[in-house]
């Protein structure tokens, strides 16, 4: 798929990010955004924001297109955004998207739920990595 700032596909990416925005304000560092693993479902909100990208990319999808590889698309562009707007560059911000590929949809998910505290520490530059090893 094309990364064309002019089809509907990047209306659900605004449309995603606007979510997670809403649901960082409303929860907080408190939010239930992790991304899961073997064993383990993702978080309540990382599952719900999901779930409902999925309803609005439903609605907007052209004809043809498959869902699920569109809602993978406009998830990684929400993420890469996310990760821009905290201040990563677009090298670094590809290397953690592909961080974690075993996690499917619920990383990026992850990536555009978390604080920007939690970015960082992710990224390394956060509290977490100014702590020495014990």
């Amino acid at each position: 798929m094309g990364d064309n700032e002019g089809d509907g596909r990047t209306v659900g990416v605004g449309m995603v990010l606007g979510i997670a925005e809403a649901l960082r304000g409303e929860f907080g560092v408190t939010i239930d955004a992790h991304p899961g693993g073997v064993g383990t479902e993702a978080g309540v909100v990382n599952r719900a924001l999901r779930a409902s990208a999925k309803v609005i990319l439903g609605t907007i999808v052209p004809s043809g297109e498959v869902l699920d590889e569109v809602l993978t698309w406009t998830l990684d562009r929400a993420a890469m955004r996310r990760l821009a707007e905290v201040g990563v560059d677009h090298r670094r911000a590809e290397a953690i998207l592909d961080q974690e590929p075993g996690l499917g949809d619920a990383w990026p998910g992850y990536l555009i739920l978390a604080p920007t505290l939690i970015i960082e520490e992710v990224i390394g530059e956060g509290p977490a990595s100014d702590r020495s090893p014990e």
